[in-house]
């Protein structure tokens, strides 16, 4: 009998342990490759992780670590007792004879112990197919089951097969042959991959400390965790007993905030009331204001109005002044002063009246200023003589003496009087101009006539 530790003569076993490996679920994979410790370090070095996306990487670790022990039967067997029941109907066949009594019976009467595990000629014949001779290679390389030489021949070098698996299997060995190639090229790249995995090996050693460290911090913040649970636990307590406080000060606060909600209510419709009596009030306003700015429209027209009245009257003015020069330019005043009886005080008047006219370069005379400002100019005096005499009580204080200050009155006095005698002089002079000299139809014309 051969066993799965016998040496097979002509059998690959890294195939066959790698077609095994093929066949096998990710998780029952992973599974195995974490019950492994030795394996479970190889795979994770570097950091890496058991993704299945990486599980072409996984494979070819696991099939190199097995390498490494010659496919030892502890390194085996577990990646077997994984890959042996997801196939089900082989599984199931032998399972039921392995424990049939027909199989007690020939473990009896061959003398085979409990472990052994046997196939008849007449059984390996019935549960043999060609169609599982992949199957059979792994069951003969690492399963505990023993096969006669026949059989173990039959199953490495069946003819029997059909053309279409002899072409398949040809088929799968140009594939091993390719794979071969590549795992040679990739040995290369694993043994790169192992120096960075020592590489990372010491960094996570490094990661290790630093979690050492980690954990002793976070069993410091979690005797922490318990004072604070052993506060937060007390103030949970005063705060039921301040919620107790505090709803009781509520109701009362309500209470009272319901009192004064009433009075509120009251002062509100009051104001409410007020309210609409400004307003009635305001509308009132409103067009009051109304008509006040349409009074003011029409004030600002007749102020306009009146503007333009009070230019138009200023132009009159102007005119009529200017008339009043015309009038005056027309007299002989040497002429009217030989015919007029002047006392001598009169004439060093009418002589200084003459002194304020100057012939122009037309030989006409005019006055200097209007007719209006040589009158003011003669009743200044008057009036400065009457402030004067108004304020004497002051001002003889301030000359000095009564005497002096009604000294110092004298000549303005006669100053006085003689602008008295002067203006008479203009009126008779005016009332003679205008009924005597000028023709009354020169007065209707625009401009007077030059004589």
């Amino acid at each position: 009998m051969l066993g799965n530790n016998d040496e097979l003569l002509g059998v690959d076993l890294g195939d066959v342990f790698a077609r095994m490996m093929s066949d096998l679920p990710w998780d029952s994979l992973r599974a195995y490759v974490q019950a492994n410790t030795q394996v479970l370090k190889a795979c994770s070095a570097g950091g890496h992780r058991l993704d299945p996306k990486r599980r072409a990487r996984v494979e070819k670790i696991v099939a190199r670590e097995a390498e490494k022990t010659g496919y030892s039967q502890s390194m085996c067997s577990g990646v077997f007792a994984v890959w042996y029941p997801t196939h089900k109907s082989l599984h199931q066949a032998l399972e039921d004879h392995f424990h049939s009594d027909e199989y007690k019976a020939y473990r009896e009467q061959n003398e085979l112990g409990e472990d052994d595990y046997v196939l008849a000629d007449e059984k390996f014949d019935e549960l043999f197919r060609v169609e599982d001779l992949d199957k059979w290679r792994t069951l003969l390389c690492f399963s505990p089951l023993k096969f006669t030489q026949a059989q173990a021949d039959r199953i490495l070098k069946d003819n029997h097969g059909s053309a279409e698996l002899l072409e398949r299997v040809n088929a799968m060995e140009a594939e091993l042959a390719e794979l071969r190639k590549r795992d040679s090229q990739q040995r290369g790249d694993a043994d790169r991959a192992v120096e960075d995995a020592r590489l990372r090996a010491a960094e996570a050693n490094e990661s290790r400390r630093d979690l050492r460290e980690a954990r002793t911090e976070i069993e410091a913040l979690s005797k922490k965790l318990e004072v604070s649970q052993a506060d937060n636990r007390r103030l949970r307590l005063l705060n039921d007993e301040l919620e107790a406080k505090s709803k009781k000060i509520e109701s009362g606060f309500e209470a009272e905030l319901e009192k004064r909600a009433g009075r509120l209510r009251v002062d509100l419709a009051r104001v409410q009331k007020e309210l609409t009596d400004w307003q009635a009030k305001y509308e009132e306003q409103v067009v009051a204001n109304r008509r006040l700015d349409e009074g003011i429209a029409t004030a600002k027209k007749e102020l306009l109005f009146a503007e333009k009245r009070t230019e138009q009257a200023e132009g009159d003015s102007e005119r009529l002044t200017s008339f009043a020069d015309l009038i005056l330019g027309r007299l002989d005043w040497p002429k009217v002063g030989a015919q007029m009886k002047l006392t001598p005080m009169m004439r060093r008047q009418f002589n200084s009246l003459i002194r304020k006219l100057d012939y122009e370069e037309d030989n006409t005379l005019t006055i200097e200023a209007t007719l209006p400002s040589f009158w003011d100019g003669l009743m200044g005096l008057e009036r400065e003589l009457i402030n004067r005499i108004a304020q004497s009580n002051t001002l003889e204080v301030a000359s000095g003496g009564v005497e002096e200050f009604w000294r110092a009155l004298t000549d303005a006095f006669g100053d006085v009087r003689i602008s008295l005698e002067a203006r008479l002089v203009l009126l008779t002079m005016l009332q003679e101009i205008f009924y005597q000299v000028l023709e009354m139809e020169d007065l209707e014309e625009s401009f007077l006539p030059l004589k």
